[in-house]
């Protein structure tokens, strides 16, 4: 059987408390209905039953964190230094999510959108910095350059969303797409390459 990394497993799903936690203190305190989707100019804009957005949805949060982790696993590709913060992002992001939602829903000033560009320029730059790593000496040298690169690329990202934060929410979308763009420009440069190399 192939090796489970059973005690990140369990460490990353231990997170997902911290949402069940804020369901049960606050539950009786929120309405029947909550908004769950805002806008870039930081306005509700979708709603949501309490029970959905609580419960179930950090369950299938969780179930999907359990298959991605073992499936990753399974196929050796935890191995990647990149690959790894997957683990964490689900979980972390089903607590973030949820805690905006909540305060938003009490009754507090929540800048939403500020928020979300943030913990996008915090994943992007996490990103960049393990993709370019060694994976325990056998990744090859035309890989590993490539992976450099993509590394600027997610760094510089990162940088310009931070920097989008000071300018009209418009921007950060703007900034956005370009990046998806030029990530999207990247991938199938790198897929060509390596299909005129193997021709697979």
């Amino acid at each position: 059987m192939k090796r489970i990394d059973w005690k990140k497993l369990l460490v990353t799903s231990l997170i997902f408390l911290i949402p069940l936690a804020f369901a049960v203190c606050y539950y009786g305190q929120l309405p029947a209905v909550l908004y769950t989707h805002f806008g870039i100019d930081n306005q509700a804009n979708g709603i949501n039953s309490k029970w959905e957005t609580l419960v179930l949805t950090p369950v299938l949060a969780f179930i999907f964190h359990v298959c991605l982790c073992i499936a990753l696993d399974v196929t050796k590709n935890s191995q990647i230094p990149a690959v790894r913060v997957l683990k964490w992002l689900m979980p972390i992001l089903t607590t973030l999510v949820t805690g905006f939602i909540l305060l938003y829903n009490l009754g507090y000033q929540v800048d939403i959108r500020r928020l979300v560009v943030a913990f996008l320029a915090g994943v992007y730059l996490i990103t960049g910095n393990y993709m370019p790593k060694d994976v325990a000496g056998i990744t090859s040298p035309q890989t590993l350059t490539d992976r450099k690169k993509a590394a600027y690329l997610f760094i510089g990202g990162a940088l310009a969303l931070l920097i989008s934060l000071f300018f009209a929410p418009v921007v950060s979308l703007i900034v956005g797409l370009i990046f998806i763009l030029l990530f999207g420009i990247w991938s199938i440069r790198v897929w060509v390459k390596g299909y005129k190399i193997t021709g697979k």
